[in-house]
């Protein structure tokens, strides 16, 4: 440190105590700003290389709470990640291109595919399509760190059909992110699923038991408030609601109205259900849930000319949300996925397309930059 910091960090000190410094001050900087200080000693290195400091920049974020509106998206195109901002106040009439800034990653997998499981607290989770490993990253502090699958995700050798589906999400009880895949395997008459859950504090993973009927898992596990959801189907009950209590590891299955179409998402801090995914050929309903009660209805007029809608994504702070969809050429097909914004305060309702793009697989998720590490924090990756 040259001798004038040390004059100005004595200058400091005289004034304000370390805890203060760290705690009311630090805490409330850009992360950018945080990655800087960290060599003003080895002190506040390992100070802000800490989780409990993470933790602490985490919370004092505006966007952190599941209910905060949403600015910052994650998006994968193409093999390719992205950040996509967006403020209510800014009045930008050209390119929305410009708010899309391209993430230069190398997650050294070759030509594995990766696939985008879940984001939580600024940690984002990808799988691999190989089922070989998982992929822990923080975009904003480029670390990450892969996972061995070490065999779990293996097919039972006289399984007929196995298909996986999976969730990453956040335990605030126990201070652990975990990874769940599920397995639902059919071997000749017989139907069963297969748990297996990664405990990134523990470092370790686990089988655990389903505890009811066999059910095919229908989609990535959505996260609401300590818990994951996904839409699951038996030829017995028809569609029915799966979650898993990250905390206590236990499944519950909820019986709910659901249509064929219908998909799951988070908007404001609560799960919803959308049937907007086939051809719109009339008014739709979002509906915000706290599972099995419906808290809130927003019907979406055939006006608002979408073909089709995959995701809802959450809130601005206008009231604004955030869709992907698709558009249709004259010969019906679906060339283009697109990200868009519909906006209910106004009468009718209006949808503005925002970015378009060719990549059939795209899926975007809402972004909170954090410090929170990808652990081990000892074992450390540059992306």
């Amino acid at each position: 440190m040259s001798k004038m910091s040390e004059i100005k960090k004595k200058q400091l000190h005289s004034y304000l105590s370390d805890d203060l410094i760290i705690q009311e001050i630090l805490t409330r900087l850009p992360i950018k700003s945080i990655l800087r200080f960290k060599s003003v000693s080895k002190q506040w290195y390992s100070t802000l290389s800490s989780s409990d400091f993470a933790n602490a920049h985490l919370m004092k974020s505006p966007f952190s709470h599941p209910s905060a509106p949403v600015n910052t998206l994650l998006i994968e195109n193409d093999k390719n990640y992205n950040i996509f901002s967006y403020d209510d106040d800014d009045q930008i009439s050209g390119n929305f291109e410009d708010n899309l800034v391209k993430l230069d990653v190398d997650f050294g997998v070759g030509k594995d595919h990766l696939i985008l499981t879940g984001c939580c607290n600024g940690l984002v989770c990808l799988t691999s399509a190989s089922n070989e490993y998982l992929i822990i990253w923080n975009p904003a502090t480029r670390k990450l760190h892969k996972y061995p699958s070490h065999g779990y995700f293996k097919c039972p050798d006289e399984a007929n059909h196995v298909s996986i589906t999976c969730g990453f999400g956040y335990a605030s009880s126990v201070d652990d992110y975990k990874f769940v895949g599920i397995l639902s395997v059919v071997q000749g008459s017989t139907r069963s699923n297969i748990v297996h859950v990664f405990s990134m504090r523990e470092n370790r993973w686990r089988n655990i038991e389903f505890g009811h009927d066999p059910l095919f898992i229908l989609n990535l596990g959505v996260f609401v408030s300590d818990k994951l959801y996904w839409k699951a189907y038996s030829k017995q009950a028809g569609y029915l609601l799966v979650s898993f209590d990250l905390a206590v590891e236990r499944f519950d299955i909820i019986n709910m109205d659901w249509d064929k179409s219908d998909f799951l998402g988070v908007m404001r801090g609560c799960l919803s259900k959308c049937n907007y995914s086939e051809t719109f050929t009339g008014d739709k309903l979002l509906h915000l849930m706290e599972p099995p009660v419906i808290v809130k209805s927003i019907t979406l007029p055939k006006g608002l000319k979408l073909d089709m809608v995959s995701q809802m994504i959450g809130f601005t702070k206008t009231d604004k949300f955030f869709v992907t969809g698709s558009l249709s050429d004259e010969t019906g097909d679906f060339p283009c996925r697109t990200l868009g914004i519909v906006d209910t305060c106004t009468e009718p309702m209006q949808y503005r397309m925002l970015l378009c793009f060719n990549d059939e697989l795209i899926k975007i998720v809402r972004y909170v930059p954090s410090l929170v590490s990808p652990f081990p924090i000892d074992k450390p990756s540059e992306a």
